[in-house]
Order: C-alpha cells, then sequence, then structure tokens
C-alpha cells in the first residue's frame, strides 16, 4: 500500500528568523519536482510554513525526510531539525484538511492558505510530481475548505485584530502591491500585522523604539528610525500604529505638513501628478494608548480606524464563531472520513486486482486444457470457447468481487477476501 507522509515546520514551531531559512523559492521547488526521489511529491512554501508531502510504496523515515527538506533550502540538518515536525498515514489527512481550511492558520479560518494550497497542488500536478494518493488527498481538502468557506461564515469571523486591520487595508485599496505601507512599532502585533502585509506588497517601511529591531526585518522591508517618521509617513499610503507610546507619535499638524510636503515632491507616485483630489491615505491605529492624535481622521483623503472600530468587530465574532467553528470542524471531518474510506479501499482495489487476474488466468489455463484435448476444432469455434471462458470469469469477478466491494465496510471486505485467499475469517 502507499502510504504517505509530510515533514514540515510553521509558525507555531519556529519564529520568523527561523522560517524565512526554508522558504523555498518557484525555481528550486521546480526543479525538485521535477526530479523528485519519491513516487509522489508536493512541496508547500509560504511566510508562514514550510511543509513537503511525499506518497511512495517503501517506507519513508522522519530524518530521511526532514534531510530532504533542509537539502532544499541548502541548511544543515543538525542545527534544524529539531524545528521539524513529521506525521505519517491518518496524521497527515488531519494535518492537511486543517491546514488547508485555516484552522492551523495565524488567523483561524483565513483564505489565504487555501490559494497557496492551491497553487502548490496545481504546480506539482502539471510536473507529474503527484499520483492517485496525493491527488485524492488535496483535491479532497480543498473541496472540503470550499465547503467550509461555502456553508459556514468562519473566514469572515476572524478575532485577531491584525487579520481585522488587514481586511481593512485590501477593503480601502483593493490594489495594494503597488501602494506603500508603513508599520510603526514591531511587537507583537506588529510583526504578526507585517507577515499580512508581506502576502500582498513588497513595499514596506517599518520603525522600532529600538531601531535595531527593526533592522531585524531588512531583507524584507526598509528600516527607519523612529525620529524620521515624518521623513517617510507622507509617502505612504498605509500607516499601521502599533506601538506602546504615553504621547501621540503622529500628530494632526505633523502628519499634514508631511503629506503636503511628499504632494510637491519627486517622490509621489506617478499616477498622482495630475490628480487635484487629496492622495487617498488610510492610518490604522492598533495602539492603546493611542498613536495618533484621532483628528487625523478630518484631513481631507485620510481615513482612520482605531483599534476600538475593530474591537467591536471581534468581540461579536467571538460569539458568532463558536457556531461557526462547530459546523466547520463537522464538514471536516466528513473530508476526512471521506478520503479514509478511499483510502483503504484503494488498497483494497489492489487486491480484488490481482485476484480478478488470477481467476481470469485460471480460466485461460483451463480452456487450454479443454482445446488441447480437442486438436480437430475449428480455429474460430476455438476462439468462442476461450473467450466464453474468460468472460464467464470475468463476471464471477464481477458479481463476486466487484459488488461485494461496493456494497460493503472495508473490514468486511478485507475478510472476505481472506476467506478467499483460504486464510481464517
Amino acid at each position: 500500500m502507499r502510504k504517505i507522509y509530510m515533514a514540515g515546520m510553521s509558525h507555531k514551531v519556529a519564529e520568523i528568523a527561523i522560517r524565512e531559512k526554508f522558504y523555498i523559492p518557484m525555481d528550486v521547488k521546480t526543479d525538485a519536482l521535477g526530479h523528485s526521489p519519491f513516487d509522489e511529491l508536493l512541496i508547500l512554501a509560504t511566510c508562514n510554513r514550510t511543509e513537503v508531502y511525499v506518497a511512495s510504496d517503501r517506507e519513508i523515515g522522519e530524518a530521511e525526510l526532514v534531510q530532504y527538506v533542509c537539502g532544499l533550502a541548502h541548511q544543515q540538518y543538525q542545527n534544524f531539525s529539531k524545528f521539524f515536525y513529521f506525521k505519517s498515514g491518518e496524521d497527515v489527512v488531519h494535518h492537511v484538511m486543517n491546514v488547508c481550511a485555516g484552522l492551523d492558520s495565524v488567523a483561524v479560518g483565513e483564505d489565504q492558505i487555501l490559494h497557496q494550497i492551491g497553487r502548490a497542488y496545481e504546480t506539482a500536478h502539471q510536473l507529474h510530481a503527484t499520483g492517485n494518493s496525493l491527488n485524492k488527498l488535496f483535491q479532497g481538502a480543498i473541496h472540503t475548505t470550499k465547503r467550509i468557506k461555502t456553508e459556514t461564515n468562519l473566514s469572515k469571523l476572524s478575532c485577531n485584530i491584525p487579520f481585522l486591520a488587514m481586511k481593512q487595508v485590501q477593503k480601502t485599496f483593493d490594489d495594494l502591491e503597488n501602494r506603500t505601507v508603513y508599520i510603526v512599532g514591531l511587537g507583537e502585533m506588529g510583526s504578526l500585522m507585517l507577515k499580512y502585509v508581506q502576502e500582498n506588497t513588497t513595499k514596506i517601511f517599518a520603525s522600532s523604539r529600538t531601531f535595531a529591531n527593526a533592522e531585524k526585518y531588512a531583507d524584507v522591508l526598509t528600516p527607519v528610525k523612529l525620529e524620521d517618521r515624518y521623513e517617510v509617513l507622507g509617502k505612504c499610503d498605509v500607516v499601521i500604529l502599533c506601538s506602546i507610546c504615553q504621547e501621540p507619535l503622529i500628530t494632526k499638524d505633523e502628519f499634514e505638513n508631511a503629506c503636503l510636503s511628499d504632494e510637491r515632491s519627486s517622490l509621489r507616485h506617478p499616477e498622482r501628478e495630475s490628480a487635484k483630489d487629496p492622495v487617498p491615505r488610510l492610518i490604522i491605529d492598533l495602539g492603546s494608548p493611542r498613536n495618533a492624535e484621532s483628528s487625523i481622521g478630518e484631513l481631507p483623503g485620510v481615513q482612520y480606524v482605531c483599534v476600538d472600530d475593530l474591537e467591536k468587530i471581534v468581540s461579536e465574532n467571538r460569539r458568532l464563531r463558536m457556531v461557526e467553528l462547530e459546523t466547520a470542524q463537522k464538514i471536516l471531518k466528513e473530508g476526512i472520513d471521506e478520503f479514509l474510506q478511499w483510502y483503504s479501499m484503494d488498497d483494497i482495489a489492489k487486491d480484488i486486482r490481482v485476484i480478478a487476474d488470477r481467476m481470469v488466468a485460471t480460466a485461460n489455463e483451463e480452456s487450454e486444457k479443454l482445446l488441447r484435448s480437442m486438436p480437430g476444432l475449428p480455429e474460430a469455434d476455438r476462439e468462442r470457447i476461450a473467450m466464453m471462458y474468460e468472460r464467464f470469469a470475468k463476471k464471477m469477478a464481477n458479481d463476486y468481487l466487484y459488488k461485494v466491494k461496493a456494497e460493503n465496510a472495508p473490514e468486511d471486505v478485507k475478510v472476505f477476501l481472506k476467506c478467499l485467499e483460504g486464510g481464517n475469517a
């Protein structure tokens, strides 16, 4: 029986400084899928997780698969093996179903992971790296997740403030890829905010109380000293404030001056050159106390959203999510059970094909014996007799093997097959 395995790391077991070392670029992924050492292979690489899924006719150990992932990322196994988890069989099924449905994400129920898994599966499938086992598993996971999205409101009811803040950003700017974002504060909330922003744009500035903290993320953003914040505020479309402060870090007057300065400078976006209307800007203030003067929202073209605005949504969402999550878990269980039913039957189907082929072979042998006893029989009659034996064998296989498989539980079919083989029931 072809068994399924997976090895990976995620935000639950490794911080971003570790995970980013295991982000696998598309060219490396494509090459690996095209030259896979396994019967089946799929590679999932996002900012929150790197996971490799394998289906194999031979046993795969944890060390072998983790070493393979380390090799793809050009990292030393002995330095990073402790950050990996390894699963096999049914545990893989439960894991991938939960991951695809967003139930294992930073923001439970988020949509992004479904698209990422869809792309990972499509890439592996197009390169012929997957077979029956992984095809069925990932098609089932995607189908089950779409059911959850359709039949529940889970993805619309996040209890995660940074996730809701990101939804607000996407609602205001549907083309965030071409927008510039400035994050002030890189603590727990700010770093989580950065994860969401990274998935949508590479034009990111960030400041932290300690400049060295911002510099740690220099490979994915431009660090800015906090005292120089007004130098970049004016040229940013989105400002997300997550710092801890007693006095506002951004005042209405200074922000207005920064924006006016930018409007007159060469730093503004080319599409704004001839615009007469104020440049639209979004300020999301997640600080408590607030990081900006609330009157900043009175400026033309400026939308100001504070944490209280998002908290109202969070409180109501928490209540509604319990009902939605229960429904989602039921749908998820149905998807898992459906795959496991297929998975167990796929193994049985192979045994049935072996027995069916053996029945046909026996019928052919018997027909040959009969025909040898009738040497003078015309060729046309000999062919009809041989065909009759083979058809009878196939009919018996259909009536007593395939119908039993279709109408009974896997455990009962296994007992039946064992009886046919002469074993003890």
